[in-house]
This record gives C-alpha cells, structure tokens and sequence, in this order.
C-alpha cells in the first residue's frame, strides 16, 4: 500500500451535517496529519472492509516499466535518457492488485442494506463531505433590488456555476481524492473492477505531478467496489470503470435478457427512488433520457453518472444519496424531489442533474435499514450522546429506528 503518516486521534469538534437525524455530530476522528486544513476523518467500524487491502504499492525500483497504449491491445514502453547519454525504461511507484475476492468480508446482510452500510462507513472515512442541491434555486451572490430595477452583482454566467449548474449552496468539504490518505482507498475501488488501466495511467501521471489526484474518473468503480463488497458476483453485477456497463446490463435484464443481474433499470416516470436503489443522470456530453435512449445508443457520449440511494424524505421533498468522485470525494448529495419523492430534473430546477433512470433491485421489498440505521451513523450518534453528556449539555434526539436501546445509549456518557 501507499505509505502514508500515522494519523493522530483526535476529538473532533461541531460540524454541520444535513440529516434528519443528526443535527451536529461531533464524534472521534482521526484528522488529517500535515493538512493545509482541518478534515475529519471517521474510522470505519470494526469488521468493515479497508479496500487499501485490494492493492500494493510498488516502488520505483520495483515497479515494472511505464507503458503507453498505442493501440486498442497494444503498449509501447516509456523510456528516459541516462546520465551516460543511453536511455533505459522508466519506472514509476504505482498500485496493483493484490485481492480480487468478492467480498472480502464474509456477511450475510441484504446485498442492498450492505451496500448502504459500506457507502456510510466511505462517506464517514472522506470526513462527511456533503453536497445539498435540494435548497431553493439561488446564486451564491444575490441580486440586489433597486429603484430601476434588478442588478445582477455578478453575472448569471459567472455566477458560481458551471453553464447553467449554479451552484445554490457552497458544499461540506471532506478529504480530496489528491489527499494521500483516501488514495490508497480510491486504488482499492479500482482493483474491484479487475482493471488496472487506472493504476497505469496513475502512474504515469504520478511520475510527472505528484498528488494530481486520479487522472480517471473513479464513481463507476466506487458503485463497483460497493457492489463487489456486497456479495454480488460478476454475473449479477457488471463491475467496471464506467456506469454504462452495468446500467446497460439492468436495461438488459428489464428486457428478460440477462436473468441473474441483481439491478433492473426503469425510466424515472414509472419507478420512485427508495433506499437501496441507483440514481442515475447523464453528464458531459450524453444525451440519455430514457433507458430507450441507452437500450438503442441513443447517445454519442456514454458517460453517466450514478449514486446509491441512502434514504428518503418524501416529507420534506429531498432524498440523499452517497456516490464516488464527486466533488473528488466519496461524497453525500441531497436531492430535491417533488412531493411523491421523484428527482428534480433540469427541465425542473436550474443546476439539477440529468436524473433519468432508477435501478432498483430484482429481489423488490424494502432494504432492512437505511442510513439511519448503519453502524456507521449509529456509531457516531453514541460517540456525540457520550460527548454531550459528558459536558452536560443536552442529549440529541435518539434515533427513531432505535427504539428503546438508542434512548439508553442517549443518556450514556
């Protein structure tokens, strides 16, 4: 694995965190050593897969030569020139694949509460990065009232938006995928792929800027390595370093072509997001609306983008969902939805996300716990009920879910 600093314990202090159930949490986090800024870190709870374990870390010296792809299967070796005027290939420290074994932790949980319970301990260990996109749309700069009209301080365009995503509320940052303390966790989701197109191109972006963070985008392999740790084999989930291999498979097998895929795709008019589901939008320069549009190509651009599903708040029109790289960051994203719980699309608020597809899990029923109930959120709730009450100040609200035993662990120091 890639050498990283020890990480000092440290008590972490009041941080935002945009759940119905938790209010502020602070809670026992490792910070991150040498950081420009103060991140938490949250351990992951014991007996959870670390995914740095699916990879190693070889040096220079012991790493085998750079190779650039001239060609769909063929690569042609770097080389650089020595002090003696010759040239000899170049190395470059990188990860490989060390465990393929899915999972790598034995469970018998629901492949969907699983599922759930690994994006929670991720979330908790990038230090609780969220991105709420389900305010009310407004520029971060406003617009000011004046007797002649309206004036814009900013334009819309340069507005904290990229085109026409305006960024509404500026997000809870956590560690970034250039912090050395994730990358190893970032190589462990890309060894759940069985490729190792990602290290290589690492690799050699490495040897020439250290800490450029990933050269790929690395969400498909997040969803991937979530699967792989759920128990799903190859042939019920489609691993891979892009959204469209699986989404294409869960198109398939709404079609009655592939029988053991354990996801189903549906257009987002006739199936509503619960937890335990993937929400899927296109991005770039896709043009998927409809899984008719992915079944026939409908597209020149295959990218997509998809985040699990964690929970669901019809009540207050919003949903949350945890996906990898986003804000380069295992990230939580709370979604605005109409009042029957469906996304806001594009067409429905400016800055919203292409959301067009639902997969939901062949299995049906509803998942054992959300992300209220995960040892990760349970385990933070008890360290901020110890720390409230140690201080004396004043217990949270215990946990619905919880019953009687959250509101004993409420009032435990």
């Amino acid at each position: 694995m890639r050498p990283s600093r020890k990480v000092p314990q440290a008590l972490g202090f009041a941080f935002g965190l945009s759940l119905a159930v938790l209010v502020s949490l602070p809670a026992l986090a490792q910070t991150a050593p040498g950081a420009s800024r103060s991140i938490l870190a949250f351990p992951r709870p014991g007996g959870f897969p670390n995914p740095a374990f699916r990879v190693t870390y070889a040096r220079a010296d012991e790493a085998p030569p750079l190779m650039v792809r001239t060609g769909e299967n063929t690569f042609e070796p770097l080389y650089r020139r020595t002090p003696d005027g010759g040239y000899a290939p170049a190395r470059a420290a990188g990860y490989r694949i060390a465990m393929t074994s899915c999972p790598s932790i034995t469970t018998s949980a629901d492949y969907r509460s699983r599922m759930i319970d690994l994006a929670a301990a991720e979330w908790a260990y990038f230090g609780l990065p969220i991105l709420d996109m389900a305010v009310e749309p407004a520029a971060i700069v406003p617009r000011v009232p004046q007797p002649s009209g309206v004036v814009e301080i900013i334009s819309p365009q340069k507005n904290a938006s990229i085109g026409d995503r305006v960024l509404r509320q500026a997000p809870r940052l956590g560690l970034s995928e250039d912090d050395y303390e994730v990358s190893d966790a970032i190589a462990g989701y890309w060894a759940a792929t069985g490729s190792e197109e990602a290290m290589r191109v690492q690799s050699i972006v490495d040897y020439g800027w250290d800490g450029a963070g990933w050269a790929m985008p690395w969400s498909a392999a997040f969803i991937s390595w979530l699967a792989c740790e759920a128990g799903l084999s190859t042939a019920q989930f489609r691993r891979s370093g892009g959204h469209i291999d699986y989404v294409r498979a869960a198109v398939r097998a709404r079609d009655g072509q592939d029988p053991e895929h354990a996801f189903i795709a549906y257009d987002l008019g006739e199936a509503t997001p619960e937890a335990g589901d993937l929400l899927c939008t296109a991005r770039s320069d896709s043009t998927f609306r409809s899984i008719a549009d992915v079944r026939n190509g409908n597209s020149s651009s295959n990218a997509l983008h998809c985040d699990l599903v964690v929970k669901t708040d019809t009540k207050h029109n919003r949903l949350y969902a945890i996906g990898g790289n986003v804000n380069h960051a295992v990230t939580m994203s709370v979604i605005a939805t109409d009042a029957k719980g469906r996304p806001l699309t594009d067409a429905d608020v400016i800055g919203a996300h292409r959301w067009f597809a639902v997969l939901k899990a062949r299995a049906g029923g509803n998942v054992a716990h959300d992300l209220d109930g995960t040892p990760t959120v349970q385990m933070l709730y008890r360290d901020y009920a110890r720390y409230a009450g140690a201080r004396r100040g004043q217990a949270p609200v215990p946990l619905q879910s919880r019953g009687g035993r959250a509101k004993a662990d409420a009032t435990s120091p």
